[in-house]
């Protein structure tokens, strides 16, 4: 019998059931305008702290504002943290505020349509030996619920993204991969980008539910 067995995070069904709650009307209005516009909304929902490695996706950021199909992709950056000041402050000297947009943190009810409007999600992670044990970031669980196509820059035990094939996953703190990757995301038909979506929420409805979960929990103590 394993010493180790691993119930990760999942998520509540009824966060996700029934109509979502409406989007602050800011940032709804400005996730509107880029997609009218045809600009492809690269985005990512979480805390600004260090073990997100969002300096990488900045650096990413001006690496396609470099290329005129990089220019066609909008990041924007929704969420708080001890990192968030520094980071906008990046944004700004390195003039980089055509490509990237940053927003305040929104109620938890908001996040079904946030993510309603990304065309593509994005998680990074920074490169460390500990996620050999493996990762299930509530975010990560989130996006594929959404049915969003996900960019992931990772090196871990295991990989929702890429056991799903719900997105792209790329090496982590590598700026050149994740914008290679976001390029590569970006330049597939929505109808393609719709389909990794679905078999990620398909996935996460399969083995990311708390009862599953719960199950698997019961099962490894007796």
């Amino acid at each position: 019998m394993s010493k180790l067995h691993i119930v990760p995070n999942g998520i509540t069904l009824d966060e996700w059931t029934g109509a979502a709650e409406a989007l602050n009307a800011d940032l709804a209005a400005h996730l509107t305008l880029l997609r009218a516009s045809g600009r492809v909304v690269l985005g990512y929902a979480g805390s600004h702290g260090l073990p997100n490695a969002l300096d990488v996706l900045l650096d990413a950021a001006k690496l396609l504002a470099a290329t005129p199909e990089g220019k066609r992709i909008a990041i924007v950056m929704v969420g708080g943290g001890h990192e968030k000041a520094r980071l906008a402050e990046r944004v700004r000297s390195e003039g980089l505020s055509s490509l990237v947009s940053l927003f305040d943190p929104i109620p938890k009810a908001q996040i079904p349509a946030l993510l309603g409007l990304f065309d593509i999600a994005y998680i990074g992670w920074q490169r460390s030996s500990i996620y050999r044990f493996g990762i299930a970031p509530n975010k990560l669980m989130d996006y594929m619920m959404a049915g969003c196509a996900v960019l992931h820059s990772v090196k871990a035990g295991n990989d929702p993204v890429a056991e799903a094939g719900a997105g792209l996953t790329v090496a982590p703190e590598d700026a050149t991969a994740v914008a290679q990757g976001a390029l590569q995301l970006a330049a597939l038909s929505a109808q393609a980008r719709a389909e990794m979506g679905q078999r990620g929420r398909a996935f996460v409805l399969a083995q990311h539910t708390y009862p599953v979960l719960a199950a698997r929990f019961i099962e490894a103590v007796t």
